[in-house]
This record gives structure tokens, C-alpha cells and sequence, in this order.
């Protein structure tokens, strides 16, 4: 018998990092993006009771950035995918910064249509842009970070997302109703942290905390993560973790807040060893 989860829903999904380590456990995103949750995906999942590559029957992922949508729908079509790794491919002998420039220049990207060529022109922009995955922002190019983010290297990393995951894209987690769920339903909400500048879209916790007691009102269990526990959900009786001692890879950079706190709408699965004091 399959232990596949019937839907896994990310309401703010970004490059949706925890939706593809539940797909595949090495899987991660092309794309770095501000408050990505690539280094905590795994102890999330775990305090879910969920594992990296159990899967899931559907997925759902609610994201308005055009650009990220379309780095979404290249993980649900593998020829897309491909398709754009090959013309990143093709780029791999221009000069970075002339063709960093050239493709700001084409303007903002655009989804809908969805086609390759759009899908490459965002991720190397992103790959190559100061805070990486936000377009808006300047160049910084191959040698300049950590990671290889040449033509070439970026091409394998989109390859890799080909993954042909059965998704919804949706641009608006607010116009999303849940009907009645089946068991085993998870919802997953990265919002906008409190007091942290930066993000594209605004989405306050005044719009989101009903729509995630609508979502755990229809039978999800729901998962939020923030820099504090959520109070008017603590309130209705959730659960809340401190995870940020389980982190893997680099150390958040964008943020002065460090903690990382896992609000549930059921007992946690699994807990770290060590638990601070909720309000430390």
C-alpha cells in the first residue's frame, strides 16, 4: 500500500524546495531565493512525520511571482524543463554580464504563456542576479559566490527539476477554497516574516491566518513557518517548534531574525532534542 500523501499544498511556495525533497530526497531548486526553505526542508518534513522522497498523489502551489511560476510549471513538464536547460546551455560561451543585460533587457518575465525560452531567460537572470531569484536587483556573476552559477552549471541544475510532478499553480493563495479534504492532507505556509523587509508581495498575517484555519477546517493538517510562534494561532490551541539549531547548509543571510519556528495544527511527529523556551 502506497504511504504517498494524497495532496501536499504550499499557499506561499516559492521555488516550492519542500515540495520537491518530498518528491525526491536530493532534489533541491535550481534558484537560491529569499527565505528558501532548501536548508530546512528535511526537519520540516520530519516534524510532519513526514521523509524526503515519499511523494505525494497531487500537489498544490499557490505562488504570485510570475517569474517563480514559471520555474513551478517546469517542475510539472519535463520537456519544458529540458527544453530550457538547453538554451541556458547555449549561452554557455557568451560573456555573463553582456547577456545578463540583454536578457533584463527583454523586460519583466511573463506567465502566463508558459514557454522555455522564458523559463531560461528567469533562472539565469535569477542565478545572476546580487539577491539571488529576485530579478530586481544587479548583476553577480560566475566566481562571485559559493556555488558554480555558470551557464553550464545552471543548466544542470534546471535538467535535474524535470521531475514531471503532478501539480495546480495557482498565483493567489487567497482565491484557492478547500473543499472537504481526505486523510493525510498537508498544508504547508512559508508567508512573509514579521519585521523582515524585501519581499515582492505583501500578504500580512491578517489575510493568511484565516485561510489557514479555513484549510485546517476543511481536514489538512496545516504547518506555518515564521520567525516567532503565531499567537492567534497558539491561541486556538496549535503547537509550536523551534527549529533553526537543525538548519543544513549556509546560514540565513537576508534577516537579523534567526529563529525558525514551525506553528502546527497538530502535534509535531518529531522534535528536535533541544527546545528553547517558546517565547526566548
Amino acid at each position: 500500500m502506497s504511504d504517498r500523501v494524497p495532496i501536499f499544498v504550499e499557499l506561499c511556495a516559492g521555488t516550492a524546495a519542500l515540495s520537491l525533497r518530498l518528491e525526491h530526497p536530493r532534489a533541491r531548486p535550481p534558484v537560491s531565493r529569499m527565505g528558501a526553505k532548501t536548508g530546512y526542508a528535511d526537519v520540516i518534513l520530519r516534524c510532519m512525520g513526514l521523509r524526503p522522497g515519499q511523494g505525494a498523489d497531487r500537489y498544490l502551489w499557490c505562488e504570485p511571482d510570475a517569474g517563480v511560476r514559471l520555474l513551478l510549471h517546469a517542475y510539472r513538464d519535463r520537456e519544458l524543463a529540458t527544453a530550457a536547460a538547453d538554451i541556458i546551455r547555449g549561452w554557455q560561451d557568451e560573456d555573463p554580464r553582456a547577456l545578463w543585460e540583454r536578457l533584463r533587457a527583454e523586460g519583466p518575465p511573463v506567465c502566463p504563456p508558459v514557454d522555455a525560452r522564458e523559463v531560461a531567460r528567469w533562472v539565469q537572470r535569477a542565478v545572476w542576479s546580487y539577491e539571488q531569484g529576485n530579478v530586481r536587483t544587479g548583476f553577480v556573476g560566475p566566481g562571485d559566490r559559493r556555488q558554480d552559477t555558470t551557464a553550464t552549471a545552471t543548466a544542470t541544475a534546471t535538467a535535474r527539476i524535470a521531475l514531471s510532478l503532478p501539480a495546480t499553480i495557482a498565483d493567489d493563495a487567497r482565491k484557492v477554497d478547500p473543499p472537504q479534504l481526505p486523510a493525510g492532507v498537508v498544508v504547508y505556509i512559508d508567508p512573509p516574516y514579521v519585521n523582515t523587509t524585501g519581499y515582492a508581495h505583501t500578504f500580512p498575517r491578517s489575510e493568511w491566518v484565516p485561510i489557514v484555519r479555513r484549510w485546517q477546517a476543511a481536514g489538512a493538517m496545516v504547518v506555518v513557518s515564521e520567525a516567532e510562534p503565531i499567537p492567534e494561532l497558539m491561541a486556538d490551541g496549535w503547537h509550536a517548534v523551534r527549529i533553526d539549531g537543525e538548519r543544513k547548509g549556509q546560514k540565513r543571510t537576508f534577516s537579523r531574525q534567526q529563529s525558525e519556528w514551525l506553528t502546527m495544527s497538530e502535534p509535531p511527529r518529531w522534535r528536535p532534542s533541544v527546545q528553547m523556551g517558546l517565547w526566548r
